[in-house]
C-alpha cells in the first residue's frame, strides 16, 4: 500500500549502499525480524533517501532472491540521532525497484 504523504517528499534517485546506511539497517534489524520472521542474511543492497528529511528506503537482502524494504529515520542531532523503523514491505525481489511508501 502506499501512503500519499510518502509520494510528496522529494526522493532522491537509487544509491550503492553506505557504511552508515548498514549501520542503520542493523539498528532496525531486530524490529524487521520481529514483523517477518528471523533471517541467516541481512545485507543492505542499496537505497533512497529524501532531499527534506532523514528519512531512508533501503533494500535489505534476506536470503535467495529475497528482499525487504525497510523505511528508516534518523531524529535530528539535537534530538539524540536514534534511528527508527518506520514501516517496511515484504516480500520483495532483489530486481524490485525501491518506490517510495
Amino acid at each position: 500500500m502506499k501512503h500519499t504523504a510518502a509520494m510528496s517528499l522529494p526522493w532522491k534517485e537509487t544509491e550503492s549502499f553506505t557504511a552508515q546506511m548498514e549501520k542503520f539497517c542493523s539498528k532496525v534489524r531486530a524490529d524487521v525480524e520481529k514483523r517477518i520472521g528471523k533471517k541467516t542474511v541481512f545485507n543492505n543492497l542499496n537505497f533512497r533517501a529524501t532531499d527534506t528529511e532523514i528519512q531512508y528506503i533501503a533494500k535489505v537482502h534476506v536470503g535467495g532472491n529475497d528482499c525487504v524494504h525497510v523505511k528508516i529515520s534518523q531524529d535530528l542531532p539535537c534530538y539524540g540521532e536514534e534511528v527508527k523503523l518506520i514501516d517496511f514491505q515484504f516480500p520483495k525481489k532483489r530486481d524490485d525497484e525501491i518506490e517510495p511508501f
